[in-house]
């Protein structure tokens, strides 16, 4: 009966989103095979030999380097996205103000018009009067 139950918990365990797209790091690590494990005799005493542990170490380096670079590309990508808001923002307020000043300008052309339309008028008023 535990054979019948060892499915049904695999199952359970499958998660619903499928995994995201193995990073360089974890090609990396999937890689570098694990240390060999020895089978030891009972009456021996011998530690491990040190180039294992050699392995291990550079191993932690790796991945800890592979970790500072990609921290480091995340950082850079940060920040252009930050400076390309401020870009963009910067961009927006010129153009606002452009709009403004034109908008003025066209207002002041229109209100010049208008003055110039009257005088006009009142000069052809005074013409016919004469």
């Amino acid at each position: 009966m535990a054979d019948v139950e060892e499915p049904k918990k695999l199952e359970s365990e499958i998660p619903s989103d499928p995994p995201p797209p193995p990073t360089e790091a974890a090609v990396e690590k999937s890689v570098t095979p694990p240390p060999p494990t020895e089978e030891k005799p009972a009456d021996s005493t011998e530690k491990p030999p040190e180039p294992i542990e050699k392995a291990a170490e550079s191993t932690e380096k790796k991945s800890t380097e592979v970790s500072v670079d990609r921290d480091a590309v995340l950082a850079r990508v940060a920040t252009e996205k930050r400076i390309s808001l401020i870009n963009a923002w910067e961009e927006s307020e010129k153009s606002k103000a452009e709009n403004k000043a034109q908008k003025k300008l066209s207002s002041i052309a229109a209100w010049e018009n208008t003055k110039k339309a009257a005088i006009e008028a009142e000069l052809k008023r005074i013409e016919v009067l004469i």
